[in-house]
């Protein structure tokens, strides 16, 4: 199948505190590779790549996600809620090794709603799981996971670890609920 052929198109809006590994995680989603010298994501940045979701009768479909990659740093934050129009759903990012950046994710959710008026599905992204200096334990990230309502995936965009599993998660998850809607009509 062709990159141009899919059956559903979902922007995906990637969001968190400044350096918790937003783009080294769609980075290493869309190219494969991991990177050690980020620069600072300017406004936004976006990547484009399909995944294939089984129903639960079996049969397949192609999702074509278009993940928004929204920089995380304050002085930004003017620019962030034209990013986040239009989305069907997001990943929220924290780092495992800095608890600010899990203090704040109740503000990243208020903002995002605030910029489109809605709820929409949303995945916790626990990064750097790699690093042994963590200090958020995995127990307090679920519980703000099952809290919110969201599933809870532990990543390392450096190793890969979980980093397929965000975007196949998040994927099926619109995925379906597309589905659902188109039916009950």
């Amino acid at each position: 199948m062709s990159s141009s052929s899919y059956d559903y198109l979902f922007k995906v809006v990637v969001l968190g505190e400044g350096a918790v590994g937003k783009t080294a995680i769609v980075t290493r989603f869309s190219h494969g590779f991991f990177r050690t010298d980020y620069k600072t994501t300017i406004g936004s940045q976006f990547a484009v790549k399909n995944i294939t979701v089984t129903r639960s009768d079996g049969s397949e479909v192609t999702v074509k996600l278009q993940i928004w990659d929204v920089a995380g740093q304050s002085r930004f934050q003017i620019l962030r809620p034209m990013y986040y129009r239009g989305s069907s759903g997001g990943i929220l990012v924290y780092d495992v090794t800095r608890r600010r950046t899990f203090m704040v994710l109740q503000e990243w959710m208020d903002e995002l709603t605030k910029a489109i008026n809605k709820e929409i599905p949303l995945i916790l992204v626990a990064n750097k799981t790699d690093l042994p200096d963590r200090v958020v334990e995995p127990a307090e990230g679920r519980r703000f996971a099952d809290e919110h309502n969201m599933p809870y995936i532990e990543s390392s965009a450096k190793t890969g670890e979980g980093i397929i599993d965000i975007f196949s998660k998040l994927g099926k998850t619109l995925a379906l609920a597309r589905e659902a809607h188109s039916n009950s009509r």
